[in-house]
């Protein structure tokens, strides 16, 4: 293996990163890309880093690491790090490569990573060149109320700038999501969405007509068109 593995720590006890870190820098087929203390910001981190092995524990506040796993449809490889064995067997259930309890020794850190290795399978050039165009995403995975859900894409109709927060509507409720405007944007670009104004962004395939500087939405609501965004929204349909 000539590149190394991506490898990323969640975990919310800084004396646990600590030793992960440092058992980590024994492997130079591993690098430590980025360390994380809680789910949420992992996850944030994985939607737009390639991630190849996760070391996560299982108990931490609001989203635990359980909660991740489930959350996840295609998680890249984990060893699970956690203070309590109870968890084992319920565990491999999401397909984990070894589970680790604390205090974590080198001989049996060791053990886990030839098990990653074994387990790691890396695309030929072959597999590679017939992967190049992924497909596009079919949800979003939003932070609400301190856990993180799936979103169908399909269902937003828009999503309107709530200060510091967004609300985005779906076709069943609204949700509440502590994000800007501007981030939720860029997950969701060219994705079928546009921005049409400082507060608002709109689904293309939830549009019935455009007029007089407003957008009508199939659901009934009509929102207005900003100055900056009118031209590229007009061109959009050309």
């Amino acid at each position: 293996m000539t590149t190394p593995l991506n490898c990323i720590i969640v975990d919310d006890e800084a004396g646990a990163h600590l030793v992960l870190d440092h058992y980590l820098k024994s492997f130079s087929s591993l690098t430590l890309s980025a360390s994380f203390y809680n789910a949420i910001e992992a996850m944030e981190y994985i939607h737009s880093h390639p991630v190849d092995l996760i070391f996560l524990d299982i108990n931490m506040p609001g989203v635990s690491g359980m909660d991740m796993l489930e959350a996840m449809p295609d998680p890249p490889l984990v060893v699970l790090t956690t203070a309590y064995s109870e968890y084992a067997l319920q565990s491999y259930r999401y397909q984990v490569v070894d589970y680790l309890v604390k205090p974590i020794d080198l001989p049996r850190f060791t053990a886990a990573i030839h098990k990653v290795f074994r387990r790691y399978r890396p695309l030929t050039p072959a597999q590679q060149e017939g992967n190049t165009a992924a497909p596009p995403p079919s949800s979003l995975m939003l932070k609400v109320d301190g856990e993180v859900i799936r979103v169908q894409l399909d269902s937003i109709m828009h999503i309107q700038s709530w200060g510091n927060y967004v609300k985005v509507y779906t076709e069943q409720q609204v949700y509440l999501s502590p994000v800007t405007t501007t981030e939720i944007e860029q997950k969701l670009d060219k994705l079928g969405f546009k921005r049409i104004h400082k507060s608002y962004i709109i689904s293309l395939q939830h549009i019935q007509k455009i007029t007089h500087g407003e957008v009508h939405l199939n659901s009934g609501v009509i929102l207005p068109v900003g100055n900056t965004y009118r031209r590229d929204l007009m061109e959009y349909f050309r």
